[in-house]
C-alpha cells in the first residue's frame, strides 16, 4: 500500500521519512500533484504543506476527485488543514489544532499558516506562521514574560505584517519589546503548532494497520487529470446555484465568515468582541442588522453570491454543496441514520451558528427563525443533508 506525504516548512522531509520509512515524501503540493500521486498508485495521501504563491495551489476539486476515486486523504498543519476543513464531506480526514481552527471557522484565509520558505533547504520556513505567533503570545503571557498590552501590540504588528516579514526579531522591534537576555525569543521560537500537528498526522498514518477503516483503495485514479478543463459550476447551472447555495451556506452556519462583508457600511466591527467568528452573528449589534437583511431574501442571496465571488470562495462553496448533495443522494436509500449520529450533526451545526448545542439553538428561535434571521427551514435542511452525507 503506497503512501505519499507532501511536506516542507511544517515538518522536515527527513523527520517524516524517519517516522514512516515506506512513504514517498515529496515537496509542498502544487496543482496537479495529488492527481499524480494517485496515478502513481498511492492509496494514502497526507497533505501537510502546499504552495500558496508563485505556482497554483492544489485545488479543493482535485482533493475531492482523488478522495472519491478511493484514496484516503489526510490533511494537517497548513495547506492540508485548509483543504481538509473544506473537503471533509467527502471523507478527507483532518488532524490537529490548525485543522480544527479552520473547520470551526476561526480562520477563513491562508494568512494564518502561510510562511516564506527556502527552496534550496527542503523548503524550510524562513518566517513564522501567524498561527504560531498567536500561540507563542499566549505562552509568553502565561509565563509573565510579556504584559497583556505587549501581547496585544505584538499580535497587531504580526497580523499587519506581510508574511515574509514575520520574523521574531523584527516583530519584537516593531512591538517595542526588549529581550536583552534572549529568553523571550527562545520561548517564542519553541512554539510550533504546525510542527506538532504534522507529527501527529504522520504518526496517525504510521499506526494504521493495512486494512484499517482509514485505508484508501489501491485502485488507481482512472479518470485522468481534469485540471486542464476546469468547470467551477461542477455541471450545475448558475440559476440552480443562485437558488440553492445561499440556503446551504446560511443553514450550515458557513455564512459567519461573510458577515463582516454582508454588513459592510452598516456596522463598525472594530469595536465588537465576540470571542470567536462563529459567535459573531449573536452579537447584540449584529443580530438585528443581519435580521434586517432577511426581510429581502432575494437581495441578501444575490449579495452573498457576489461576496463569495469577490473573495474567490465560489469554487470552494460550490464544491462543498455539490459533495454533500451527491453523497446525500447516494446514501438516501442505502443508509440508516441513528439518533446519536443525527444528534452529533445537529450539535455541530448549532455550534457553527454560535450556540453550545442544538437545544440552545432551538430555544432561541423566534417565529421559526434565529434572532439573526436565518430561517429554521434552512437549518433543518442542512442538518438532514449533512446527516445523510456523513453517515
Amino acid at each position: 500500500m503506497r503512501t505519499t506525504i507532501f511536506t516542507g516548512p511544517s515538518l522536515p522531509p527527513g523527520e517524516a521519512r524517519a517516522l514512516l520509512p515506506q512513504a514517498y515524501v515529496l515537496p509542498p503540493a502544487k496543482r496537479g500533484d495529488v492527481y499524480r500521486a494517485r496515478e502513481s498508485g498511492s492509496s494514502r495521501i497526507l497533505i501537510i504543506d502546499g504552495s500558496f504563491s508563485q505556482v497554483l495551489p492544489v485545488s479543493p476539486r482535485e482533493v475531492v476527485e482523488v478522495a472519491r476515486d478511493g484514496a484516503q486523504i489526510v490533511g494537517a498543519s497548513s495547506m492540508g488543514a485548509i483543504r481538509a476543513a473544506e473537503c471533509w464531506p467527502v471523507g478527507v480526514h483532518g488532524v490537529g489544532a490548525v485543522y480544527r481552527m479552520y473547520r470551526s471557522g476561526l480562520f477563513d484565509s491562508d494568512d494564518p499558516v502561510v510562511v516564506a520558505t527556502d527552496p534550496d533547504d527542503d523548503h524550510s520556513a524562513v518566517s513564522v506562521a501567524l498561527v504560531n505567533i498567536r500561540a507563542a503570545i499566549r505562552k509568553l503571557y502565561g509565563l509573565k514574560l510579556i504584559t497583556r498590552s505587549q501581547g496585544v501590540e505584538l499580535h497587531r504588528v504580526a497580523a499587519e505584517s506581510y508574511y515574509p516579514d514575520r520574523v521574531w526579531r523584527l516583530l519584537f522591534k516593531k512591538a517595542g519589546i526588549e529581550d536583552p537576555s534572549g529568553v523571550i525569543g527562545e520561548v517564542a521560537a519553541s512554539v510550533d503548532i504546525k510542527r506538532v500537528d504534522a507529527l501527529r498526522a504522520v504518526r496517525f498514518l504510521s499506526l494504521l494497520p493495512d486494512g484499517a477503516p482509514a485505508d484508501g483503495t489501491d485502485r488507481r485514479f482512472s479518470q485522468g487529470p481534469r485540471y486542464s478543463s476546469h468547470d467551477p459550476l461542477l455541471g450545475h447551472s448558475r440559476e440552480e446555484l443562485d437558488l440553492s447555495l445561499p440556503p446551504f451556506i446560511f443553514g450550515t452556519g458557513r455564512y459567519q465568515k461573510y458577515i463582516r462583508f454582508l454588513l459592510a457600511g452598516q456596522l463598525d466591527f472594530a469595536g465588537l468582541t465576540t470571542g470567536s467568528e462563529s459567535k459573531l452573528s449573536r452579537n447584540s449589534s449584529v443580530e438585528p442588522a443581519l435580521a434586517g437583511l432577511f426581510l429581502d431574501i432575494p437581495s441578501l442571496s444575490a449579495n452573498l453570491m457576489d461576496k463569495i465571488h469577490h473573495f474567490r470562495q465560489f469554487e470552494t462553496e460550490v464544491m462543498l454543496w455539490h459533495a454533500v448533495h451527491r453523497l446525500k443522494d447516494h446514501k438516501t436509500s442505502r443508509t440508516e441514520v441513528t439518533p446519536p449520529h443525527e444528534t452529533k450533526v445537529r450539535d455541530s451545526i448549532a455550534k457553527a451558528h454560535g450556540y453550545d448545542n442544538w437545544d440552545a439553538l432551538t430555544t432561541d428561535l423566534r417565529d421559526d427563525a434565529l434572532p439573526s434571521g436565518v430561517p429554521l427551514d434552512w437549518i433543518e435542511e442542512a442538518c438532514h443533508d449533512l446527516t445523510l452525507a456523513r453517515s
